[in-house]
């Protein structure tokens, strides 16, 4: 299979780590000359990494065209380019249905929709698609299965709702910069903080993932021993007006 990647930014950088360092690496991949730093560094990392003169030369080389843009340059970028009718479209920009991308890379009939993670460059963490059926679908899925945990959507509203939770990623590494700065000012090197508090979060999410029915409240309830440390910590952040701030924050990305 060769893959090209129209944008190298940080998710194609990822992707591609990701995919150039499984058992089956890709055929080849192609990755546009925009961003020329980043494109130069995949290059020299990874043997299958191609850059392409401009992006219809990462089309013309692709049997899977990855669109990692900036939505409001889809237009621009995009317009210009002839795609082939046999080529799987996969695109990642946020915000922006199917339908929107369609009429940029006709004649192309096989287009999916996915939200991959910075952390699919080392096999893990969720990846969402849309359509759930279908060949499209089912070639998407093959592609990125050996980044991490493939979820596949019946609705791209779905999809919307999961990406929209994405932008929490900034929000949880600043809250653990907190607790490992905290233990850092104790005495402890910030190096065995960071690896102490992480595995800590990391072993605590794997629970509530193989929680039967996403029960994360009993959970909650489960960790606070009657006058213990975990009650006494949920009691101070109620008092300062506990999460409630989060769900303000998924709203405003949302309504974005």
């Amino acid at each position: 299979m060769r893959i090209g990647f129209i944008g190298t930014g940080g998710i194609t950088t990822a992707i591609v780590t990701g995919l150039c360092t499984c058992d089956n690496c890709p055929e080849s991949i192609w990755v546009s000359p925009r961003n020329s730093e980043k494109a130069a560094a995949l290059k020299a990392a990874y043997p299958t990494v191609q850059v392409g003169e401009h992006n219809q030369d990462v089309v013309d080389h692709a049997d899977v065209v990855v669109l990692a843009v900036l939505p409001q340059q889809k237009d621009e970028i995009l317009a210009p380019l002839h795609f082939r009718e046999n080529q799987l479209i996969v695109h990642l920009l946020a915000g922006t249905p199917v339908d929107a991308v369609r009429p940029l890379v006709a004649p192309a009939q096989e287009i999916v929709r996915a939200v991959p993670l910075p952390c699919c460059a080392i096999h893990v963490g969720p990846i969402a698609l849309f359509p759930a059926e279908g060949q499209a679908s089912q070639k998407a899925s093959d592609l990125f299965d050996p980044l991490g945990t493939v979820v596949k959507l019946e609705k791209e509203s779905q999809l919307e709702t999961l990406a929209i939770i994405t932008a929490l990623m900034a929000p949880f590494y600043a809250m653990v910069e907190e607790v490992v700065a905290w233990g850092e000012g104790q005495g402890i090197d910030r190096k065995s903080a960071a690896a102490y508090t992480a595995a800590m979060f990391g072993a605590l999410s794997s629970i509530a993932a193989s929680h039967e029915q996403g029960d994360i409240k009993t959970l909650v309830t489960e960790c606070m021993t009657p006058g213990g440390l975990n009650e006494l910590a949920m009691k101070v952040i109620n008092e300062k007006g506990g999460f409630a701030h989060v769900e303000t924050a998924l709203e405003a990305v949302r309504n974005r």
